[in-house]
């Protein structure tokens, strides 16, 4: 069976300084450009995801495209912290889930359930191609790539 990822879906646009001052203006763009990325990862790395996104699902400019094996989910009524706690509550392999988030409560919890974790800037970094050394980076600063992948995105580098 594939690993599962659910992701807190703003702490990682938080982790990516572009995304995180794209959301102070255009919510809709920052939540799109994370789910692209998110998708290119799943088919590459294969795995199943779930992105939990804080509050009601919004009424947005055109209909969600489909992005299997991503999920999208709004958490409201709950927060995504507690979403998150009730899907790895709900989940009958534990040891398949991976928990993206910034929240230590959260990655704690998780931990004690048996799943596997990560932090929000780890899988951020993951989203880059950044290569997997089996340990967490604390820099916050984009690779070269990073940016000129950013540029390119946001129409500012041909």
């Amino acid at each position: 069976m594939l690993p599962h990822y659910i992701v807190d879906g703003y702490n990682v646009i938080h982790a990516i300084p572009s995304l995180k001052k794209l959301l102070a203006h255009d919510g809709f763009q920052a939540r799109e450009h994370l789910v692209f990325l998110v998708s290119r990862l799943t088919f590459r790395k294969k795995f199943r995801c779930t992105i939990v996104f804080d509050g009601v699902k919004p009424h947005e400019p055109h209909p969600p495209q489909s992005h299997s094996p991503l999920h999208i989910v709004f958490s409201s009524p709950l927060s995504a912290d507690a979403k998150i706690k009730s899907m790895i509550e709900l989940s009958k392999n534990r040891t398949l889930l991976v928990i993206i988030s910034s929240d230590r409560e959260i990655l704690d919890y998780a931990k004690v359930c048996s799943c596997n974790t990560y932090t929000s800037k780890y899988f951020a970094n993951l989203l880059f191609d950044e290569p997997d050394k089996g340990e967490e980076k604390d820099s916050t600063a984009l690779t070269k790539g990073q940016v000129d992948e950013w540029l390119k995105i946001f129409g500012e580098k041909k």
